[in-house]
């Protein structure tokens, strides 16, 4: 079943100053479609300024495109009433790259994976607490983290506890936006472990939207490249990406390092000749 459909999207944002008129709006998408099908996880590249999370805010309704639609469950995000998108909004959760300004500073992690639970459930604060508990602990965390604040966590522990608030509510779907791009190697990799132990046990979809081609070769079923605002190859099944001789992807993969400084040398001499 078909989650999330996405069809012939296009968006611009106008330029404008404060001696000049405003310039003609300069497309960021132009004519995007992609879906999601339930339980799978679409990985979205591009290099930056491709329009990578221009399209997300747009899939999570908080931006609205000129021209297009954003069909949610079948919904129409943008031709739905304000009580209609948020019964809907529940099911649609999503993970920030920047896990310190996506929290309150000033809140404790049980206030911040408590928050959607408070919004949207009527449990008694007992209930609530072991709630976040457990969530705490589904994430790798401990119930005792409930009463430490943000800036007693490191980077890695916090992104779980973001995680933590995204499946508070049992959503069907979570964009994540560049959501590993700033922790090390290490802690990318448990949390791309953690996402797919996730995804395996709630069944959620995601879309991954990301630059690192090997985060996205990890967790996704399927691949989109997207080029000055299009999507410019689409690999329905992701071993399709490394056979690809679209030059959006020949590009991708050309900036691709080994990891071994070894031979990075070897490289660059190889791409000379």
């Amino acid at each position: 079943m078909t989650l999330l459909q996405v069809n012939e999207v296009t968006h611009a944002y106008s330029s404008s100053g404060f001696f000049r008129r405003s310039r003609a709006a300069a497309e960021v998408l132009s004519g995007v479609s992609l879906r999601i099908e339930g339980g799978t996880c679409l990985g979205l590249l591009g290099a930056s300024g491709a329009g990578k999370s221009t399209l997300g805010r747009v899939v999570l309704g908080l931006e609205q495109p000129m021209k297009g639609q954003v069909l949610f469950q079948g919904h129409d995000l943008y031709a739905l009433d304000a009580k209609t998108r948020r019964q809907l909004r529940r099911d649609f959760q999503v993970v920030f790259q920047d896990c310190y300004s996506s929290v309150n500073p000033r809140m404790t992690a049980e206030q911040i994976i408590g928050e959607p639970l408070e919004n949207y459930e009527n449990l008694s604060v007992k209930e609530q607490k072991r709630v976040v508990g457990e969530l705490l602990e589904r994430v790798g965390l401990s119930s005792g983290d409930m009463g430490k604040y943000p800036h007693q966590f490191s980077g890695g522990q916090l992104q779980r506890i973001n995680i933590a608030r995204a499946i508070a509510l049992k959503p069907k779907m979570i964009v994540l936006d560049e959501a590993v791009s700033s922790l090390d190697m290490v802690h990318q990799t448990n949390i791309l472990h953690l996402l797919n132990d996730l995804r395996s046990s709630f069944g959620l979809s995601y879309l991954f939207i990301t630059h690192d081609i090997k985060a996205a070769y990890t967790i996704s079923d399927a691949l989109a490249v997207m080029e000055k605002g299009r999507i410019a190859e689409y690999c329905e099944q992701k071993e399709q990406f490394l056979l690809s001789s679209h030059p959006a992807v020949k590009g991708l993969l050309g900036s691709m390092l080994s990891e071994h400084p070894r031979y990075r040398s070897k490289e660059r001499m190889s791409a000379r000749t």
